[in-house]
């Protein structure tokens, strides 16, 4: 058995962050949370959604793998006006969506044929940067018309982002007292635009306070909440290692 009832928005918002890096996910509810884990074809991104029970109006769950056709679900979202709710209900093997006077019936997808879910890496890092999604989703927009790597770093006490193309170079810093929290050593890794420009366009990653925790050489961990804290969300994102 499982039934939800959710905001609209806040469920497209949930499903947002998961499907700019993946088009399928294997969902999986208990009587707790819905968490989602993928990572995406070439291996180079993953992401985690936890939804907890108290980011839905109505939930009831045994324990179910739902696997999802994300780009279906979120045209089906699309559908949604301002302060719908949106009921879910499984049926047998499909996932019946009813918002608005809509009803639709989602086939699911077969857990198996979604690639497998992968193993979080544990992973401590030396430096720690909270700030405004906002303000990183303007660096990254900027960045994304110089060059296709963008280099993220701690030094001197601030946050930069950096990228250099072949004519243009950017750099874009921001201060401790301009941050919400900055801690630890300097550091520096290299990564691709492309998983941080889909990362960022997101709606909930705009409006969201975003904790960065970087390392030398070493993968990003990008993190946030919304809704209260109920629904979290954690990027993690391998870099590109600079020739010496």
């Amino acid at each position: 058995m499982f039934r939800a009832t959710i905001d609209a928005e806040l469920f497209k918002d949930a499903i947002e962050v998961v499907s700019v890096l993946v088009e399928e996910s294997i969902f999986n509810a208990d009587e707790n949370m819905v968490v989602s884990k993928a990572v995406e074809p070439a291996n180079a991104a993953m992401v985690v959604l936890e939804m907890k029970k108290e980011a839905f109006d109505v939930y009831e769950s045994d324990s179910h793998e739902l696997g999802i056709d994300l780009k279906r679900l979120s045209n089906v979202l699309d559908m949604a006006q301002r302060g719908d709710m949106v009921e879910l209900e499984l049926e047998e093997h499909k996932l019946k969506v009813v918002m608005g006077g809509l009803r639709y019936h989602l086939s699911l997808l077969d857990p198996s044929t979604i690639r497998k879910i992968p193993k979080v890496p544990q992973i401590q890092l030396p430096a720690r940067v909270v700030v405004d999604g906002s303000t990183i989703q303007r660096a990254i927009k900027a960045a994304s018309s110089v060059g296709s790597y963008v280099a993220l770093g701690v030094e001197d006490e601030s946050f930069y982002i950096e990228t250099e193309g072949d004519t243009d170079k950017l750099r874009f810093v921001i201060g401790r007292d301009e941050l919400i929290d900055l801690q630890g050593d300097d550091v520096r890794s290299l990564f691709s635009l492309d998983y941080l420009r889909s990362i960022t366009k997101s709606k909930a990653f705009g409006r969201a306070v975003v904790t960065l925790e970087i390392g030398i050489d070493y993968p990003i961990k990008i993190s946030f909440s919304f809704a209260d804290g109920n629904i979290n969300t954690m990027y993690i994102v391998a870099p590109r290692v600079e020739a010496v």
